[in-house]
């Protein structure tokens, strides 16, 4: 499953989890969000998430080391 990050304010949408505060269950891809989804932090709409891959946090956590 997938992590997204609001690119405004950080907040994560991790698809295992959902987001069950809005109604968005567990195993929800960022995909079948409904289209009017926003981010519950500050409100932007989907188009301001990126899409978190686990090789770029190995990346990030590497780049902290140097």
């Amino acid at each position: 499953m997938a992590r997204w990050v609001c690119s405004v304010c950080d907040y994560e949408y991790n698809e295992e989890t959902g987001d069950p505060a809005t109604g968005i269950p567990p195993g929800t891809p960022f995909e079948d969000l409904p289209d009017d989804w926003r981010c519950p932090e500050c409100t932007v709409g989907k188009g301001a998430f990126v899409r978190v891959d686990e090789e770029d946090e190995v990346k990030t956590d590497e780049e902290d080391d140097l």
